[in-house]
């Protein structure tokens, strides 16, 4: 009996690939880095679309609540609806071109009216928290931070509370949910 060998490719072998079905898929206007965060067992590495609204990314990630996205999107819609301007939906522009402007839309003007409205039933800082981070689309800490010089909780619970105040006030609510006063 004799026993054959297989001979040894001078190749290295292959490095696993990553499963490809859990890759994120590019779309219109996706633009992915590949970047290392701190995790409990050490750096792990992560693909993230920075085209991506930071809202949207929040709760993909399970850091807020379907009730919490909602109504941030809700912001996030009414801060888009009242920067387009345009005559005709096709060429929708942003609003905030140099020379002369067309009058506002009844949409636009809708939208300002419950921008304030929301405005109105938040205090300051939960305000700028959700206009910064919902409207236009800064990420948590520099929502955050640009609210309060420091805050002795984490940012993300600041987001959470401040997004639990915007529930609140679209329900017509004006109690405070973790304080429950």
């Amino acid at each position: 009996m004799s026993r054959r060998r297989k001979k040894k490719s001078d190749t290295p072998a292959a490095a696993p690939q990553e499963d490809e079905r859990y890759r994120p898929k590019a779309g219109p206007g996706s633009v992915f880095v590949e970047e290392f965060v701190p995790a409990k067992t050490g750096r792990e590495k992560r693909t993230r679309n920075i085209g991506e609204h930071p809202l949207t990314l929040a709760h993909a990630r399970g850091k807020i609540s379907d009730d919490q996205f909602a109504a941030g999107e809700e912001v996030r819609k009414l801060y888009e609806l009242r920067e387009l301007s345009g005559k005709d939906s096709t060429t929708l522009i942003s609003g905030g071109a140099a020379g002369p402007r067309a009058p506002f839309t009844q949409s636009q003007i809708d939208a300002i009216r419950r921008l304030d409205h929301i405005r109105a039933r938040l205090s300051e800082r939960d305000w700028i928290i959700v206009e910064k981070f919902c409207g236009e689309g800064w990420s948590m800490a520099d929502a955050v931070r640009a609210a309060t010089i420091c805050h002795p909780s984490s940012v993300l619970y600041r987001v959470q509370e401040a997004l639990e105040e915007l529930v609140a006030a679209r329900k017509g609510r004006r109690v405070h949910p973790f304080r429950g006063t």
